[in-house]
């Protein structure tokens, strides 16, 4: 029987070390991107617009060219005030991390809009590019790229083009999925022959 002590695991070696760091950096930046993407839906909803523009970098350029905060501030009021109730429901949501501190993210949603008597249901995504800025991840830029827009009540196929959105004034036409390559190549070739 040896008398010897047990042999005590081998430290990690500093690349192994550099590793893990630089994961945890990267899981942490995904958590955090997606944290502001569930942030902002619920902030639109609850029209806390002061919340809404936090989540943008401060030089953000507006939907109507305007830049910074305030002016976000000013052009979401506007786009806000024709709907009553929203209700956007975040889905799936991919997120490409190009370095530490940019990053770029498409995000399912579902949103919902009282306008008028009309219950209007977009089903889109956001094609949004986030920076890092002082250690927090935010909005550089939130692009929506639309299904269909039709009232709850209508089907998407039975209205010219997929798209009836009273008053929208960001959008209007359904691009997706037309508007991938991808969907287009995939449909574009015959079909395989089972026989």
């Amino acid at each position: 029987m040896s008398d010897a002590a047990p042999a005590s695991p081998a430290a990690p070696a500093a690349a192994d070390l550099a590793d893990l760091r630089a994961r945890v950096v990267r899981l942490e930046a995904t958590e955090q991107i997606r944290q502001l993407v569930a942030r902002y839906a619920l902030a639109l909803d609850a029209r806390d617009v002061e919340t809404i523009v936090s989540l943008f970098v401060p030089d953000v350029v507006t939907g109507d060219g305007g830049e910074g905060r305030a002016a976000l501030a000013e052009w979401f009021d506007g786009i806000l005030r024709p709907y009553r109730i929203t209700f956007h429901l975040i889905g799936n949501h991919t997120i490409r991390l190009h370095d530490d501190t940019h990053a770029t993210g498409i995000v399912y949603c579902r949103p919902e809009h009282e306008v008028g008597d009309d219950w209007i249901v977009m089903p889109m995504q956001y094609w949004d590019r986030y920076e890092c800025r002082d250690g927090e991840w935010l909005f550089a830029s939130r692009k929506p790229v639309v299904f269909y827009a039709v009232d709850v009540l209508e089907h998407p196929l039975r209205v010219p083009e997929r798209f009836r959105f009273p008053g929208n004034p960001m959008l209007d036409r359904a691009e997706l999925p037309e508007r991938w390559e991808t969907w287009r190549a995939f449909w574009s070739r015959p079909e395989p022959d089972t026989d």
